[in-house]
């Protein structure tokens, strides 16, 4: 294959011969232009005719960086749940496009994705947050790949600002025991008992489905999870195959629930009519899902009204798994009951609790690995 580099006007361009026309036998080439310098035409003609040769050269249509993201979403948004889309797209509308949406996406390179991420973005987002938009980015030119209008994926160069490991409180045994006491009359209360003796996710809680409670075994299977979607709600399967699992429950979570069933059968029929009954173990007074930031506010009214520190809802699932840990309960039974895909992220999430532990498993060998006792005397 043959080119060359010419100037027209005050920019560069080049030429390439591709073949000839199957039909006429004409000569057929391809121009590109718009280049500053004739060292760049010449660079990009070398890079260009490699690509015709590996059969990987991608047509430039003019599409802009915006325009792909945007018409990659919605191919996504019947591919995945309503909660992750709503999440997609407010990174890339918000945080991508107004920044980079101008550029032709054959023009993208890394070091346009590397100073949005440093320079723009880090200031005002959390860089776990760049993490994630940095994920859709490369997911995004991946699959532009692979419909042949993305020539290479110059998400791949780039590495995203390092994510800091997010801290987080929680009760202890006194605390948590102090909340629930006051919260024992609310009607959310079953949510709350369920989060902290579980561990169980918010929206697994209010995806739980009584006939997904066994009380006469004593356990819970979690099987579906609740997200609010652009219209009402949306149920859907646990993320992970770990995520849907069986949960064996406290003999105090088993009457909590025997109570809360039969509160809900009186609830029912006073609604006669006007119940809509889901299924759910946590319910409205009419039978419907429970919006996630009703359960919030009921949450955070009691917690203002008592001194204790200030956590979020999602810690009552730290709470637990702390004081699992604590107690001597094995990490890969905390892991199962979370619901982790791997115990390393049970053992990364809570490594602030087991030099404590390594100090108990001493305790109880005693002063040898032989376990033998410390009979030094004084």
């Amino acid at each position: 294959m043959r080119g060359h580099v010419r100037k027209r006007g005050n920019k560069w361009c080049f030429v390439l011969d591709v073949g000839r026309n199957e039909l006429t036998g004409e000569r057929t080439q391809k121009w590109f232009s718009g280049y500053e310098k004739k060292e760049e035409a010449e660079r990009a003609m070398i890079a260009t005719i490699k690509d015709l040769n590996d059969g990987t050269y991608v047509e430039d249509t003019g599409e802009s960086f915006g325009e792909f993201m945007e018409n990659w979403l919605l191919n996504k948004k019947n591919q995945v749940r309503p909660g992750s889309w709503k999440s997609y797209s407010w990174l890339v509308n918000t945080h991508l496009i107004p920044h980079l949406g101008k550029i032709q996406l054959s023009k993208l390179k890394p070091i346009h994705l590397n100073n949005l991420y440093n320079q723009k973005l880090l200031p005002i987002i959390s860089a776990n947050s760049i993490k994630k938009l940095h994920g859709l980015v490369k997911a995004a030119l991946d699959e532009g790949m692979g419909w042949g209008i993305v020539a290479r994926n110059v998400a791949v160069a780039v590495t995203p600002p390092r994510v800091k490991k997010v801290k987080f409180e929680v009760w202890d045994e006194d605390q948590l025991g102090t909340f629930l006491e006051a919260a024992k009359h609310n009607r959310f209360y079953i949510a709350f008992e369920l989060a902290a003796s579980t561990g169980m996710r918010v929206g697994e809680i209010l995806g739980l489905r009584w006939r997904d409670v066994d009380l006469e075994r004593k356990t819970i299977s979690v099987r579906q999870a609740f997200t609010k979607a652009e219209k009402g709600h949306d149920f859907h399967e646990p993320k992970t195959s770990s995520g849907e699992r069986s949960i064996a429950l406290f003999l105090d979570t088993v009457e909590a629930l025997t109570f809360h069933f039969e509160d809900q059968i009186v609830e029912k029929e006073k609604q006669d009519d006007h119940y809509f009954d889901h299924g759910l173990v946590v319910q409205t007074h009419i039978g419907t899902p429970v919006n996630p930031r009703n359960l919030a506010r009921a949450y955070y009214a009691i917690l203002n009204s008592l001194d204790l520190p200030r956590i979020r809802f999602h810690d009552l699932r730290h709470t637990h798994a702390t004081i699992l840990l604590k107690r001597g309960v094995h990490p890969k039974i905390v892991q199962e009951r979370l619901g982790h895909s791997s115990i390393q992220i049970t053992l990364d999430t809570y490594s602030h609790v087991l030099p404590g532990l390594q100090e108990a498993a001493l305790l109880t060998l005693g002063g040898s690995i032989l376990g033998k006792n410390d009979t030094s005397t004084d």
